[in-house]
């Protein structure tokens, strides 16, 4: 089968930072207690290999022992667990994405009231939320937008992630709603890159299998993306979740993956679907 591979997606910058810092930690603090606070990226082949460098994994700084070592995920932690961590003697290692810790500052530092365009549950906003000093509003819809009064100014602040179509609809319907607003756009470039690479396969594959966790954000957009532009899709983790059926009958087919997703899981992916 042939195989067309999207000109942008994998490891974004941040995860490859943040996985470049795990290597290091490894290597620069042997004999010390190890972890990771929170899933270091939204990959489940990820965390296996943080396991196997020696990292615990931990959600909770209560379970961080007293003086050890600790790498804080790329989606960030909230500012009460950043102090906590420090008040157990923690050595923090930062890996969180710098365009997550720019959201955390403008969250910090707003001298308005803040609507927070993100997926509501999800880490990153939960640590954007937890810089918070003022009342703010999470908006994954426009239903959300009940919620939020129209009688002061906002500033707005953006999931790195979040769909850019979503962000544009909900800013249409702000203004629509007669809302005041400042919007600090962090939306990720690569983010944007890795869905246009989908619409650029429009008309040259039938299917796409996106490769990536089931949690990522990102990649569920992916899949949206390809359904949107009325190409067919699904999420998988690895090659052994490729199903033939899926496929039959078609002689070309497109892969993507999530930001998250480790070249090599991609690159078997892809060899499995050439040898059908």
């Amino acid at each position: 089968m042939k195989v067309i591979k999207a000109e942008e997606m994998g490891f974004c910058i941040g995860v490859k930072r943040a996985f470049s810092m795990v290597e290091n930690v490894r290597a620069n603090y042997q004999g010390r207690k190890l972890y990771v606070y929170g899933d270091l990226a939204h990959n489940q082949s990820v965390m296996d290999r943080v396991a196997s460098y020696g990292f615990d994994t931990v959600y909770h700084a209560s379970d961080v022992e007293p003086g050890s070592v600790v790498l804080v995920r790329a989606h960030g932690i909230s500012d009460s667990e950043r102090k906590e961590l420090e008040a157990r003697g923690s050595e923090i290692i930062d890996a969180t994405c710098p365009l997550v810790l720019k959201n955390q500052d403008l969250m910090r530092s707003s001298e308005l009231d803040v609507i927070l365009f993100g997926i509501k549950g999800h880490s990153e906003t939960v640590a954007v939320e937890g810089a918070a000093r003022r009342k703010y509003y999470v908006v994954q819809d426009v239903s959300d937008l009940a919620e939020v009064p129209n009688d002061r100014k906002y500033r707005v602040i953006v999931q790195t992630t979040f769909e850019t179509r979503r962000y544009e609809m909900l800013l249409e319907e702000l203004d629509r709603r007669g809302i005041l607003y400042i919007v600090s756009n962090s939306i990720c470039m690569a983010s944007e890159r890795r869905r246009a690479s989908i619409r650029a396969m429009k008309g040259l594959v039938p299917y796409i299998y996106v490769i990536g966790d089931p949690r990522s954000a990102n990649s569920n957009a992916l899949v949206k993306e390809a359904f949107d532009n009325g190409i067919g899709s699904s999420l998988v983790e690895s090659a052994d979740d490729i199903r033939v059926e899926d496929i039959r009958g078609y002689e070309t087919i497109g892969v993507s993956a999530g930001s998250s997703t480790p070249d090599d899981v991609i690159d078997k992916a892809v060899r499995r679907l050439e040898e059908i």
